[in-house]
């Protein structure tokens, strides 16, 4: 008997997949980055470029609103007269989109980070000091964080966007430094686009 109703559901399930209309495209931005958190609210980091690369899907529930989950590879960068830091990151976000009109939408959704590496390099006038936060095992591995945003449907296959980001959980692991206090979170604007090619 369970394997007959494992059986139905996987059919409907498969049912609902066959009817739902999905596109698979190409995403693209820049992306402007910086930190906050007890740690970074001391250090005022500066916002700074990067860029984030990857691939979308969209699953249209109805007319008005579908699913866009993603997964990017997002570089993101602070830097001023002292430092640079760099943190490479797999992100995975899950955009709700809703369609006010037809051809402009908002999104919000939760977004997972695999955290791949972080890199400080600090001017100490005479020396270059470089603190990897991987390899010292200061780097929390997974982040969480919420993106909201807007953007227009300009051709039925390219849309452009702006979406915010802020991190919930710090990059850092605070007890490797001075207190549990020490929270540096991501926070990001990210301007650019997904081209629809299916």
């Amino acid at each position: 008997m369970k394997a007959i109703s494992r059986a139905i559901a996987g059919a409907l399930f498969a049912t609902g997949l066959a009817s739902a209309q999905v596109q698979m495209g190409g995403h693209a931005a820049v992306n402007f980055s910086t930190l906050w958190g007890d740690g970074a609210s001391e250090k005022e980091i500066p916002w700074s470029l990067g860029l984030t690369a990857g691939a979308a899907a969209k699953v249209a529930v109805n007319e008005k609103v579908s699913v866009v989950p993603e997964l990017d590879v997002d570089w993101r960068r602070q830097k001023d007269d002292e430092f640079t830091w760099n943190t490479w990151a797999l992100e995975l976000p899950v955009l709700a989109r809703y369609n006010v009109l037809p051809q402009m939408y908002f999104e919000a959704g939760p977004r997972l980070a695999l955290l791949l590496s972080s890199e400080m390099e600090q001017d100490l006038g005479s020396v270059v000091e470089t603190t990897n936060f991987g390899k010292n095992d200061a780097l929390n591995v997974f982040e969480f964080g919420i993106d909201v945003g807007i953007g227009c449907s300009v051709t039925p296959n390219l849309d452009l966007g702006i979406r915010y980001g802020v991190g919930l959980t710090s990059i850092i692991d605070g007890k490797k430094f001075e207190s549990d206090d020490q929270a540096f979170k991501n926070m990001q604007i990210q301007v650019g686009g997904i081209y629809w090619f299916m």
